[in-house]
C-alpha cells in the first residue's frame, strides 16, 4: 500500500507521479545537444549564402541565394506588385546607414556656416509663432430679421 503523504498528492498536468519524476540532479536531457550543432539561424544564414549558378541577361553567374532574393524582391516591387513594395521599403529603412551625430556639419559646410543656419532657423521660428497665434474668431452677420448669414447651410 502506500503511504498517506502519496495519497494527499493528487496526479494532474504538471504533478507527475513521484515514482516516474526525475530525480534531483539529473537532467531529463542527458545527452543534450550535441556540441557544434547548429541553431537555425546559423543555418538560414549559411543557406543565406550558399552560391548558385544563375543565368542573367544570358550569361551564367554565381550569385548568393541572399542576392538573388534581393534581386527578386526588387523586380517585382518594380514591377507593381503591392505587397512587395511595403516590405522592400522595411528592409531598406532597417538597414540604411543612419547619419552620425558630426553629419549635420559635413553637409552644411561646418562651423563657418552657423551664423546662416541660425538666421534660417530663426525666421523659421518667428513664421511659426505668427501662424499659431489664436486668430480672431470670424464675426457673422445678421440681416435684418436677426437671422445669420448661415442660416441655409445647416
Amino acid at each position: 500500500m502506500t503511504d498517506s503523504g502519496e495519497r494527499s498528492y493528487k496526479v494532474g498536468f504538471g504533478k507527475p507521479p513521484r515514482k516516474t519524476r526525475f530525480e534531483p540532479g539529473r537532467s531529463g536531457n542527458p545527452n543534450g545537444r550535441p556540441k557544434g550543432a547548429k541553431n537555425f539561424a546559423t543555418a538560414i544564414d549559411a543557406e543565406l549564402s550558399a552560391t548558385v549558378l544563375v543565368t542573367e541577361n544570358g550569361r551564367r553567374r554565381k550569385l548568393t541565394k541572399r542576392q538573388i532574393i534581393a534581386k527578386r524582391l526588387v523586380n517585382r516591387a518594380v514591377e507593381g506588385d503591392l505587397k512587395s513594395v511595403p516590405l522592400l521599403l522595411n528592409e531598406t529603412r532597417l538597414h540604411e546607414n543612419l547619419p552620425g551625430p558630426g553629419a549635420a556639419e559635413e553637409v552644411f559646410g561646418g562651423p563657418e556656416q552657423q551664423p546662416v543656419i541660425d538666421s534660417i532657423v530663426q525666421r523659421i521660428r518667428a513664421a511659426a509663432a505668427a501662424t499659431s497665434a489664436p486668430a480672431p474668431e470670424p464675426e457673422v452677420s445678421t440681416d435684418e430679421a436677426g437671422e445669420d448669414d448661415y442660416a441655409g447651410q445647416r
